[in-house]
C-alpha cells in the first residue's frame, strides 16, 4: 500500500475507531502501510488534540462518535464528495440567485464547482466555503457574523441566526453528519444544527449533501425532519433500502456513481 500523508492516516484511524471502538497499536503499521515510528507520531498528534486515548498497546476514541476536525474530514471519501459537488452544482440554475450554503467538507466541493458562476450571491457561515467560492472572484460572497467553531471552521450563534433570517434564499445547500428516515437530518453540534435549520427554513428549494457513510447514522443534534428537505445528493455506495425509504417519504434522492476503491487501497474493517 502506498504511503499516505498524515491527515489521511489520522482520518483512517479515526474512522476505524468509530467502527470498532478500539485498535491494537501493533496492527496499525500493516493497516496503514507505514513504519511503527510514523504510527507513533500520528498517535501522539491525535492524543495531543484530544481525539484518542492510549493505554497498554491499544488506542480508543476519546469519545465515541466524536466530531472529526474539518481539516481531516476533507480527506475522507474524497472521490464521492468531489462527484457529489459536481452534481449538486448542476442542480442550481444558471441565473441570478441567492443561495445559502453551510460549512463542511462536502459543501466545500459544491462551492468549488460554483466558484465560476456569475450572478450568484452566496450567504454562508462556513469560512472554508467562503474561501472556496472566492477563488474565481465571480460569486458575490456574504459571510455571516457569529462565533467561530474551530472543529468545523464555521460561524454560529444568535447573531448568525438573526442575519440569516434577514434573507429569503432561492436555494439552501447544507451538509449533515447523519441521515435517518425516522429521525431526520442530524449533526454533531447543537449550535451548528440551529444555523443549518434556519438556512433550510428560509429557502424555497432545499438540498442536503452527504456521502453514503452518513446514511443510517444519527448524531446528537437534530437539524430537520427528513420530509422537510426537497433533495438529498449522495453517492452510489448508499444502501438501496435507505434510499428507498427516503424516496417513500417524498425526498428526491439523487445518487452520483462512484467507482469502488482500488484493491491496493482497501482497508480491512474486521
Amino acid at each position: 500500500m502506498a504511503d499516505r500523508n498524515s491527515d489521511e492516516r489520522i482520518s483512517t484511524v479515526f474512522s476505524l475507531l468509530s467502527q470498532r471502538g478500539e485498535l491494537q497499536v501493533r496492527l496499525l503499521p500493516g493497516l496503514l502501510g507505514v513504519s511503527g515510528a510514523t504510527v507513533r507520531r500520528d498517535l501522539a498528534l491525535m492524543e495531543e488534540t484530544g481525539l484518542i486515548r492510549r493505554s497498554y498497546g491499544k488506542v480508543t476514541a476519546a469519545r465515541r462518535g466524536a466530531e472529526l476536525p474539518v481539516s481531516l474530514r476533507v480527506t475522507q471519501n474524497t472521490e464521492a464528495k468531489r462527484r457529489i459537488g459536481a452534481l449538486t452544482s448542476s442542480l442550481i440554475p444558471s441565473r441570478p440567485l441567492v443561495v445559502a450554503m453551510s460549512g463542511g467538507s462536502t459543501v466545500g466541493f459544491v462551492a468549488r464547482n460554483l466558484a465560476g458562476r456569475s450572478g450568484l450571491t452566496v450567504v454562508t457561515n462556513g469560512l472554508d466555503t467562503a474561501t472556496s467560492l472566492l477563488t474565481r472572484r465571480s460569486v458575490q460572497v456574504v459571510v455571516t457574523g457569529g462565533n467561530a467553531r474551530s472543529l468545523s471552521n464555521d460561524l454560529v450563534g444568535s447573531g448568525t441566526e438573526k442575519e440569516l433570517r434577514a434573507y429569503r434564499f432561492d436555494y439552501a445547500i447544507v451538509g449533515v453528519d447523519g441521515i435517518s428516515p425516522e429521525v431526520g437530518f442530524t449533526c454533531h453540534s447543537t449550535r451548528g444544527a440551529e444555523i443549518d435549520r434556519v438556512m433550510l427554513e428560509q429557502a424555497d428549494h432545499t438540498i442536503v449533501v452527504a456521502d453514503s457513510s452518513k446514511l443510517g447514522r444519527v448524531r446528537q443534534a437534530k437539524i430537520a425532519d427528513t420530509a422537510s428537505v426537497d433533495t438529498v445528493v449522495t453517492d452510489s455506495h448508499a444502501s438501496a433500502s435507505m434510499v428507498a425509504a427516503l424516496r417513500r417519504i417524498g425526498v428526491n434522492t439523487t445518487m452520483v456513481v462512484v467507482p469502488p476503491p482500488s484493491k491496493g487501497r482497501c482497508l480491512p474493517l474486521t
